[in-house]
């Protein structure tokens, strides 16, 4: 559950760096929001392989 609740955080961070880059900062930085987007995808992939494995473990 724990795995699915990181999953949730990171998506959500993801759209909110999404949000501020196009609202408050104009398009400007969106080098550094998509670097950024990015690194919290790889983070979330992650917490997605760590999910599938301890599945696997708990059926075995």
């Amino acid at each position: 559950m724990n795995q699915l609740k990181g999953l949730y955080i990171c998506l959500i961070l993801i759209i909110v760096i999404t949000l501020l880059n196009f609202t408050l900062l104009g398009d400007e930085y969106s080098g550094i929001t998509t670097f950024l987007s990015v690194i919290i995808f790889i983070f979330a992939t992650l917490f997605y392989i760590n999910a599938s494995h301890r599945m696997k473990d708990a059926g075995q």
